[in-house]
């Protein structure tokens, strides 16, 4: 009788780890609390129109042909990503932009006229991070996690040492550049790794890299239809998922897992559970006290995790021929104190945002000539205690009235249908934990082992997904994570065919 594997949830990285899982021959379930897969990836149906939830962006496509070939199938039967051009589009604070894009004589000639030697400045930088690259994908982000000793390899230590790893980004990209607006431009990624870029590790300027040289990418029928395609994936290799059907808490006798007990009461044995929720809401509600570890709600607290976001989801009588990807970087994004450097307290005046229009590559989410937008906004984790039920509808209107900053102009006569969400949102009805939807920041006191493991410390086959694990929050991360859980269940079980 085959092995037997119980995920807790249906995100994206529970659905690559059962893929994975299934295609090596255990026998793997699913339990989803929600009526459809996907997670805070689920997306969802307002009238007309459907909306993406969760992650927009799409790097690395060949993260995704490796979960599918190496499971013994072909993405092509499955789903087709779509290249954007450009990238991202960037409005600074200033007025100018700068349109992000793989096309590098583009951008190259973009950045010729901002300043002469930048060119020049952008091939230096390229080309190192053709090595970094080399050098650090597959040792860190690739790879299962270490114990902090394992990564005392010498070769790897002068390889990485090269590159400077002390540096801020901001340090980083202003050694290259020295140019306010391209530094911020290629940090802010490091907003969605929960942290500012002058106090996050250049070693994430890889993330940029991989845009440029790989491209950013859209799946057909939006993230809602990737999130389906893993699942009709993962049913073809033999997982059966159980949505509407929430599970209670790991049941847990000793050191040792022996399943999971459903709402209902009804208790499923399993000789390994795998669980992708939220960590902090996983720890705190899904594992009995006597099984968490070090992850006391103190320890939690003195942890640092990212902002939450305020979200508009618009459905609008109107196309808006811009890009796909806009964002709006303010003045305030250069501010190195709180409360600008943490997201400490809600910024009412001069915010960064983004608008992602999807219907102009994509335009299955909408009536014929309609669309989707979809705004988001950094704003402070619940644990700030700003009250949204009496700043809701004024940060909507605020929010609103700015969308024209990246040409939207009168979006408001526009709008047919309109959802909101802010922190309480994420944390109430999406069961994240402070409503931080980055997940646990990434300063070096919280990377590689110094994040939760993958397999749990103290809980013999307990194994964790997503996020808050090694390599880290993002949805290619969350892939490379389900790659780490399946070496991690094979060392622990045995596998039945070779890895």
């Amino acid at each position: 009788m085959s092995q037997q594997i119980i995920i807790v949830g249906a995100g994206p990285g529970g659905l690559a780890t059962a893929m994975r899982l299934a295609s090596q021959g255990y026998s793997v379930q699913i339990f989803e609390a929600a009526d459809r897969v996907g997670g805070r990836m689920r997306g969802f149906v307002d009238g007309d129109y459907a909306f993406d939830t969760g992650p927009t962006i799409l790097q690395l496509p060949r993260v995704y042909e490796e979960l599918f070939t190496e499971s013994g199938l072909k993405l092509a039967d499955y789903i087709h990503f779509k290249q954007l051009n450009p990238n991202t589009r960037i409005r600074f604070w200033d007025d100018s932009q700068l349109d992000l894009t793989s096309d590098l004589d583009a951008f190259k000639a973009q950045l010729a006229a901002m300043r002469p030697d930048l060119p020049a400045a952008f091939d230096r930088w390229y080309t190192e991070h053709i090595r970094k690259n080399e050098a650090g994908y597959k040792p860190y982000l690739g790879s299962p996690v270490r114990s902090p000793l394992g990564y005392l390899r010498p070769g790897e230590i002068a390889a990485g040492l090269s590159f400077r790893p002390w540096e801020t980004l901001y340090q980083h990209f202003w050694r290259f550049f020295q140019d306010d607006r391209l530094v911020y431009a290629l940090s802010y990624p490091s907003k969605y790794l929960g942290m500012h870029p002058t106090v996050c590790s250049s070693i994430f300027s890889l993330i940029p890299f991989l845009e440029f040289a790989d491209g950013v990418w859209h799946p057909e029928g939006g993230f809602r239809g990737l999130a389906q395609a893993l699942a009709h994936a993962a049913k073809d290799l033999g997982v059966k998922i159980h949505l509407n059907c929430a599970v209670k808490q790991v049941w847990i006798e000793g050191d040792r897992t022996r399943g999971v007990e459903l709402v209902s009461g009804e208790r499923i044995v399993a000789d390994a559970v795998i669980v992708n929720a939220d960590f902090g809401y996983g720890v705190r509600h899904l594992l009995p006290e006597s099984a968490r570890g070090r992850y006391s709600d103190n320890k939690l607290k003195s942890m640092q995790f990212s902002c939450s976001t305020f979200m508009l989801y618009l459905g609008i009588n109107r196309r808006y021929e811009l890009p796909h990807h806009q964002l709006y970087l303010s003045e305030h994004i250069r501010k190195r104190e709180r409360p600008w450097v943490d997201d400490s307290a809600l910024d009412e005046t001069d915010p960064p945002f983004y608008v992602c229009n999807p219907s102009i590559v994509d335009p299955s989410n909408a009536p014929a000539g309609h669309s989707t937008l979809y705004v988001l906004v950094p704003i402070p984790n619940t644990s700030y205690g700003v009250d949204w039920q009496s700043k809701q509808q004024a940060y909507r209107n605020f929010v609103i009235k700015r969308m024209s900053i990246l040409g939207f102009a009168d979006v408001e006569k526009q709008i047919v249908t309109e959802t909101c969400y802010t922190a309480d949102t994420w944390r109430d009805d999406y069961n994240v934990y402070l409503g931080a939807v980055f997940n646990l920041g990434h300063g070096w006191r919280q990377l590689g082992p110094f994040r939760p493991p993958i397999r749990s410390e103290n809980v013999r086959n307990l194994y964790w997904i997503g996020g808050a694990v090694h390599p880290g929050s993002g949805l290619l991360t969350i892939l490379e994570a389900a790659r780490s859980a399946t070496f991690f269940v094979n060392q622990d079980l045995g596998s039945l065919t070779a890895v």
